[in-house]
C-alpha cells in the first residue's frame, strides 16, 4: 500500500474501543461487534469472547472478583458485525470464586427492556466463566517435570527493532497478510513474527504477537490473542515438505487454496495463568499446535508466554475448515450446514 493510500484509509477501531460495552440493567449489557475484527463477514471468535468477558469482569467487579480465571465458549450460531446483547446469569456467587453463565443474543435488538425479541433473536454464543481476584490469589506453588522438557523450551527472542526495520532478523520474519479483503479485518489488528526457515519444531507454529499502532496487549484482549493465528498457519501444522516449500508453483497453489478457507471456532476454552501489567505488554509469545486435521475438523492448543517465559494463558479449541462462502452466507447457522 502506498503512503497516499495509507493516508486516506479510515482509522481502525482500537482494541479498547472494540471491546467497549454498555450496562443496560443489573444483568444485561450491550456490545457492538466491529467489522475491523471480522474474518470475512464474521467477527473473530476470540474477539467476541473478549467482549463477553469484559462484561463479566465488570459485572463482578463490585464483589472483588474482576478477573476471569477460566472460561468456556460455545459458538452456536454465526455472529455478525453489529450490536449484541449479553445476558448474565449468576450461577454461583462465592466468597473467592463465582460462576457466571453468559448468552450473546443478536438480531431484533431493542432500545428498551427486554432489549431483544426472544422469539426471533438468536443465541450466538454461550459461555461459562469463573471469576476471581487474581491479585490476591494465594496457595502452594511447585515446579513441574514439564518445565524441563523440550516442549517447554522458550524460543529465541527476536531482535524486534531489526525486524521492524528490515522485515527479518535472520531467524524471525514478519508474517505476511493476504492481499485481499481478509487483511482489512481481524488480521490487520496484529503484527506477527514467525520463524524465517519454517517450523522450529515439526507441527508447532511459534509466533510472537503484538497489537498494531503502538497499542498494548492487555488482560482484556487475551481471549482475542489465543484466537489470532498467522494466515499461513497450515504450513506449520503439516509435516516438513508437505507443501513443497522449494516449489514456487506449489506455494502459489497453497496460498490460493488457503484464501478460500474459513476456520470457524466451534468451542474455545481459556485458562488465565497470570495477570499482565495494568499498562499491558508490547509482545507475547504463542506456541500453537494441533494433533489432527481430518474431515474438516481440527483441534488447536495454544500456550501464551511473556518475554520472561512465564505462562500467561492456556487455550484449547475445536475448529472447522469450511469454504469462505459459508462465512458470507446470510442464511442458517454454519454448524447445521456443515452437518449436511
Amino acid at each position: 500500500m502506498s503512503q497516499g493510500q495509507a493516508a486516506t484509509a479510515p482509522p481502525r477501531v482500537s482494541l479498547a474501543e472494540g471491546t467497549r460495552f454498555e450496562r443496560l440493567d443489573s444483568h444485561t449489557y450491550k456490545i457492538h461487534l466491529h467489522s475491523d475484527f471480522c474474518i470475512g463477514a464474521v467477527p473473530n471468535g476470540g474477539y467476541t469472547a473478549s467482549c463477553m468477558l469484559a462484561a463479566a469482569n465488570a459485572h463482578l467487579g463490585s464483589r472483588g472478583q474482576p478477573d476471569t480465571f477460566t472460561a468456556h465458549f460455545e459458538f452456536t450460531n454465526k455472529t455478525a458485525a453489529g450490536p449484541g446483547i449479553i445476558v448474565i446469569d449468576e450461577v454461583k456467587l462465592g466468597r473467592q470464586v463465582s460462576t457466571l453463565h453468559l448468552t450473546l443474543w443478536q438480531g431484533d435488538i431493542l432500545d428498551h427492556a427486554p432489549w431483544f425479541v426472544a422469539s426471533s433473536s438468536r443465541r450466538k454464543v454461550l459461555a461459562y466463566t469463573t471469576q476471581v481476584d487474581l491479585k490476591v490469589s494465594t496457595g502452594p506453588s511447585f515446579p513441574t517435570g514439564y518445565q524441563g522438557t523440550s516442549a517447554a523450551a522458550m524460543p529465541a527472542t527476536p531482535d524486534f527493532d531489526l525486524v521492524k526495520k528490515k522485515g527479518t532478523d535472520g531467524k524471525w520474519k514478519d508474517a505476511s497478510r493476504p492481499s485481499n479483503p481478509l487483511s482489512k479485518g481481524s488480521l490487520g489488528n496484529w503484527d506477527m513474527l514467525i520463524p524465517s526457515q519454517g517450523a522450529l519444531t515439526p507441527g508447532v507454529c511459534d509466533v510472537w504477537i503484538s497489537a498494531v499502532g503502538g497499542q498494548r496487549i492487555t488482560q482484556a484482549t487475551l481471549p482475542y490473542v489465543v484466537d489470532a493465528f498467522p494466515f499461513d498457519v497450515l504450513a506449520f501444522f503439516t509435516p516438513p515438505g508437505y507443501f513443497s516449500p522449494d516449489d514456487p508453483e506449489a506455494l502459489a497453489k497453497r496460498s490460493k487454496a488457503r484464501r478460500g478457507l474459513w476456520f470457524p471456532t466451534v468451542l474455545l476454552n481459556l485458562e488465565i495463568k497470570k495477570l499482565l501489567p495494568e499498562q499491558g505488554v508490547e509482545w507475547l509469545n504463542m506456541s500453537i499446535t494441533t494433533k489432527q486435521i481430518k474431515d474438516g475438523r481440527l483441534d488447536i492448543e495454544v500456550m501464551v508466554r511473556d518475554l520472561a517465559g512465564e505462562l500467561v494463558a492456556l487455550s484449547s479449541q475445536v475448529s472447522m475448515i469450511l469454504s469462505m462462502d459459508r462465512n458470507t452466507s446470510k442464511t442458517g447457522s454454519w454448524q447445521k450446514k456443515a452437518a449436511l
